[in-house]
């Protein structure tokens, strides 16, 4: 989707009823993705037209894909019907912060059961998350805040999808699409440096060790640092 896009109001209309499923899960995969790595900003306008235009499809699958998103939460529908990237407010975000505390170390449990048996597996993921965190830390250095937001959802991805658990899945994809725009923003205006005490080692050795305790408390332990260098004065400077 164009940086440049400006808003656009739009209708959300019943559930689509034309076929061509496979198109509005692109389109949906897509925006999803997008928002969980932070790569569109809170409050910016998403328009059926610019979305249709963008992936050559009838306004359909994109209203689908923006329909699927209001219901979740990830984007709202505002007064004037116009369909934008959720904002957040400090109630809001302190409710995130304690569902993730609750959901990630549990769905982090799950993948150390599904792998315990599975050497090839468990070395496969371990390499994954160890390259995924050379490059995080690369982005850090650097200071590239875009880099750092996939990336760092690239991580947590990468080992939640492995446990096999799709109702957890689904509800951390619920909550990382409310939040992942709001922090790409926060950490652009606090810079990277601010992340470097992160526990994805840790979070690496309790994986190749299957240490769940050890796995669910650095899991537990990365989300509060993340989320504890946001102060309420940003989240409602966010708004301004």
């Amino acid at each position: 989707m164009p940086a440049a896009e400006t808003a656009s109001a739009i209708e959300i209309i019943p559930k689509s009823t034309e076929q061509g499923g496979a198109m509005h899960e692109k389109v949906y995969a897509t925006l999803k993705s997008a928002l969980i790595a932070g790569q569109l900003a809170p409050g910016r306008a998403v328009s059926v037209r610019r979305l249709a235009a963008e992936f050559s499809v009838s306004a359909m699958p994109a209203r689908e894909a923006i329909r699927r998103l209001v219901a979740v939460g990830a984007l709202e529908l505002t007064a004037t019907r116009r369909v934008m990237i959720a904002q957040m407010t400090p109630e809001k975000m302190e409710e995130i912060k304690q569902a993730r505390l609750a959901l990630e170390p549990i769905l982090s449990e799950f993948t150390l059961s599904a792998i315990a048996q599975k050497p090839r597996a468990r070395n496969r993921l371990v390499k994954t998350l160890e390259d995924i965190d050379v490059n995080l830390d690369e982005a850090i250095h650097r200071g590239d805040v875009l880099a750092y937001a996939k990336l760092n959802s690239d991580f947590h991805f990468a080992l939640y999808r492995q446990a096999g658990a799709h109702v957890l899945l689904s509800l951390v994809e619920s909550l990382w699409l409310q939040f992942g725009p709001f922090m790409r923003v926060v950490i652009g205006r606090l810079g990277t440096s601010c992340l470097v005490d992160d526990q994805h080692k840790e979070i690496i050795e309790a994986v190749e060790t299957l240490d769940a305790a050890k796995l669910k408390e650095a899991v537990r332990a990365d989300i509060l640092h993340g989320m504890h260098t946001i102060s309420l004065d940003e989240v409602q400077d966010s708004q301004a």
